[in-house]
């Protein structure tokens, strides 16, 4: 209920407002809808983005049509896609896995995947990857040239080990310039820092090993949900 009365009263501005104040009272409320997504519905992201063109399609109706409200639209509208985009894998994969709602998609951790261990982060090339323990198993996508993303399942009893591990990467100190204000930074990673420390999330098997990057306190979550998964089925 929360999620729609933003947006409503956001694209609501509209119709008493100037087209910068509408601006600037409809994208903040866009926004903090799509910093909070993953307490919403899914159902509530699909229709985010139709709100504020049907905001704008009775405006026409009522011969209150102004160009300059496009722009705030606009940005409401990518804004609203972008929160969607992002939350649509977990949405399948719960949806794979014959869960819904928001605290079943709040449990899929996004990280990148590769087969084997990692020893620098730098020297593989990994894909995006969406994981959640679910009834003793592990589940993470996987993407597959041909054949788009597929869903592994990785019963814990069958999984030898699970556990963390660092690599340390040294490099030339970057210093950020005027450059990285308006372009994305080359080398983020390494802005005042001469060494990067990566976590990786190592899930092996008798047969085969996954590496999952991602911040130290995900993979560390990861690595104990996985552990205490074990422990209820030994």
């Amino acid at each position: 209920m929360l999620g729609i009365l933003l947006l409503i009263a956001g694209s609501a501005t509209r119709f008493f407002l100037s087209p910068l104040w509408y601006f600037l009272a409809c994208a903040p409320a866009y926004i903090i809808f799509t910093v909070l997504r993953r307490k919403f519905d899914y159902r509530l992201l699909l229709i985010a983005p139709l709100i504020p063109i049907a905001a704008e399609v009775i405006a026409v109706l009522l011969g209150n049509f102004r160009a300059g409200f496009l722009f705030g639209d606009i940005i409401c509208i990518i804004t609203a896609l972008l929160g969607m985009g992002d939350e649509r894998p977990k949405e399948r994969l719960i949806k794979n896995l014959g869960l819904s709602g928001p605290d079943n998609r709040k449990r899929v951790s996004s990280m990148f995947y590769t087969f084997g261990r990692v020893a620098q982060i730098e020297k593989v090339n990994m894909s995006q990857s969406y994981a959640i323990i679910h009834e003793n198993a592990f589940h993470f996508t996987v993407d597959i040239p041909g054949s788009g993303r597929v869903s592994m399942r990785v019963p814990v009893e069958e999984i030898d080990e699970v556990s963390v591990h660092m690599s340390m990467s040294s490099g030339e100190l970057y210093l950020p310039s005027l450059r990285d204000m308006f372009l994305p930074a080359k080398k983020i990673k390494m802005i005042g820092k001469p060494k990067i420390k990566d976590y990786f999330l190592l899930v092996k098997t008798s047969e085969d090993t996954y590496s999952f990057y991602e911040e130290p306190e995900t993979v560390l979550r990861i690595q104990a949900e996985i552990e205490e998964a074990k422990k209820r089925t030994a």
